[in-house]
């Protein structure tokens, strides 16, 4: 299904992202912190390949939605990248996973067969 090209890139920009605000260091959540986060945002590789694959993620986003049910395809858009993102970022990262958090990509798992299933 096409819905996959949407959910790896939206998936690998959040990868990016950390990445790239990783090197950037601690930011501040002020006026003068947002602001000055700006132009680094333009100076990192990492972010710059993040943004360019949020907009790839949004334009095949667009083609999917004109093709199937909301109802569907953003569950299992959403469903789908939280698995991605915890599955890589505790690789990438050596981000923990604690059972219970394993548990939910499960439950997950169950719930995006519960949602495309045509009933």
């Amino acid at each position: 299904m096409i819905l996959i090209i949407p959910i790896v890139a939206a998936s690998v920009a959040q990868l990016l992202f950390k990445k790239g605000v990783t090197n950037l260091g601690s930011l501040d959540f002020s006026l003068t912190g947002i602001i000055s986060l700006i132009p680094r945002v333009f100076q990192s590789g990492w972010l710059l390949l993040g943004v360019g694959l949020f907009v790839v993620a949004f334009l095949t986003y667009l083609i999917v939605l004109s093709k199937y049910q909301l109802n569907i395809v953003y569950p299992i858009f959403v469903s789908l990248g939280i698995i991605i993102v915890s599955l890589a970022s505790w690789f990438s990262f050596k981000e923990t996973l604690s059972w219970l958090q394993i548990l939910g990509i499960i439950v997950i798992i169950f719930g995006i067969f519960l949602v495309a299933t045509k009933g």
